[in-house]
């Protein structure tokens, strides 16, 4: 037969055993309920992660968008002003072609080199005298000849007479009447001064072929033209018809 001390034993054991067993079932039961409150604030933080990535995601592309269009309306704003260039590098290219064909000068279809004809353009341009009449009256006088010496002395392209010679070399330097350039120079020079005094061509042209005095004889006797200038006429309006 048990004692009642044993008895008295047993039952603190087993209500110390419910005891730790009720406490156990509590815990558990304090654990379960806390787990879904935690849950959504995991879900929660998740979720706030995905919008952050999905909002940097569209801030991203906005930022690629934007400099997209910018770069494409750059390139749009680029794009008249690049034709613009190209338009005005055409235009001064067309203004220089222009430019140069008025300042390159028109060469005469005659047997004088384009050398010649420069020092004839230049010393007509600088004497005022018109350079179609100095290209006739050369075709006349020597046929562009610039070694041609007449019966009566009269030198190169223009025929200019050797008594002129002292004269030309001390005012213009020409020391050599058959050098083209040094003949037409001085030839240039000598009808210069006739053409201003005499606005009509043809007695311009007798005093050049038959000096002053003689063309003024002529004129005395009514004689206001001669073979010789009518000749040097025709063949500049000749040469004007042709250039």
């Amino acid at each position: 037969m048990k004692t009642p001390g044993k008895i008295h034993c047993r039952i603190e054991t087993i209500y110390a055993l419910c005891m730790i067993a009720a406490i156990f079932c509590i815990g558990r039961s304090f654990h379960n309920q806390t787990l879904p409150a935690e849950t959504p604030v995991v879900t929660q933080s998740s979720s706030s992660q995905s919008q952050l990535s999905q909002n940097s995601s569209q801030a991203s592309s906005k930022v690629a968008s934007d400099e997209a269009s910018r770069q494409e309306q750059s390139s749009i704003a680029e794009k008249p002003e690049s034709q613009a260039e190209k338009t005005t590098e055409s235009q001064e290219s067309k203004s220089q072609e222009v430019t140069e064909q008025i300042q390159s000068p028109q060469y005469y279809d005659i047997p004088l080199a384009t050398d010649i004809q420069d020092t004839i353009f230049s010393e007509c341009k600088t004497k005022n005298v018109p350079e179609d009449l100095v290209i006739a009256l050369i075709g006349v006088e020597s046929h562009y000849n610039s070694k041609s010496i007449s019966k009566t002395n009269d030198y190169g392209l223009m025929q200019i007479n050797i008594c002129h010679k002292e004269s030309l070399e001390r005012d213009l330097q020409v020391t050599d009447l058959l050098d083209s350039k040094q003949n037409i120079k001085a030839g240039v020079h000598m009808l210069s001064w006739i053409v201003n005094k005499y606005s009509n061509m043809n007695q311009a042209l007798m005093v050049y072929n038959n000096g002053e005095a003689g063309a003024q004889k002529l004129w005395k006797q009514g004689v206001y033209s001669t073979p010789y200038s009518r000749k040097v006429i025709d063949q500049m309006n000749k040469i004007k018809k042709e250039a």
